[in-house]
């Protein structure tokens, strides 16, 4: 039987995790929500700083990693990862992973109508909507974490593991600075997309270890790993 570890297993730390994920995401939401000058301060600070080579092929290639990581298209990789699983007979885990992003979109949207923060004054009028937390870092976030905690653990070799660990640490690293370089969001809407991302993510972990036993009984979840 395939072996889920860390995020899937009982961790001692996961409530010290919750807490101050809560903890960093409430502030950090307070203060954008009040405007606070030192957060102005630092996302101008970090807007500066990634579009310090700001050219045409900056720009492309930006554009690029922005459409692969769209929420819409957020959407469509989970549901191939989902589906690649559940024929691995990872069907509760596939099953897990589909509500993990459902659920952090949702979330994502109630918080950005919260905190009703207006996107940056030279955004693409193709990006819409509030803009704290980003919705494509938060997507990228959690499609990472399944792959790290779901996928890269049953990889055949330890070098694979790490390559495909840290490629995809490095994706969501450029995510975040594709929407600050495109003018998307504000460095700060990529930080509480990772923040709130992290809380949800403890959350569901949580859930995983009360419920998957559980789903055993089902039909449609019949032989899975756990």
């Amino acid at each position: 039987m395939g072996v889920l570890v860390l995020m899937i297993d009982k961790s001692r730390s996961r409530p010290v995790k919750f807490v101050i994920g809560v903890i960093l995401f409430a502030y950090l939401s307070y203060f954008v929500a009040q405007g606070a000058i030192g957060i102005d301060l630092f996302d101008a600070g970090m807007s500066s700083l990634v579009r310090v080579h700001n050219n045409g092929f900056f720009d492309a290639i930006y554009k690029i990693i922005s459409w692969i990581a769209s929420p819409a298209k957020d959407i469509f990789w989970m549901v191939l990862l989902a589906f690649l699983m559940y024929g691995f007979k990872y069907k509760i885990q596939a099953f897990w992973s589909l509500v993990l992003l459902a659920g952090g979109d949702v979330l994502g949207t109630i918080v950005k109508h919260l905190v009703a923060r207006a996107r940056p004054i030279d955004h693409l009028a193709s990006d819409t909507g509030y803009s704290y937390p980003s919705g494509h870092v938060l997507g990228t976030f959690l499609i990472v974490t399944v792959v790290i905690v779901l996928i890269v653990p049953e990889l055949p070799t330890y070098r694979m593991a790490q390559i495909v660990k840290w490629v995809a640490i490095v994706w969501l690293l450029l995510v975040m600075i594709a929407r600050v370089y495109m003018q998307a969001h504000y460095a700060t809407d990529t930080i509480g997309a990772v923040l709130l991302g992290w809380v949800w993510v403890q959350i569901m972990a949580w859930v995983y270890q009360l419920y998957a036993r559980h789903l055993l009984q089902w039909r449609l979840f019949y032989r899975s790993y756990l």
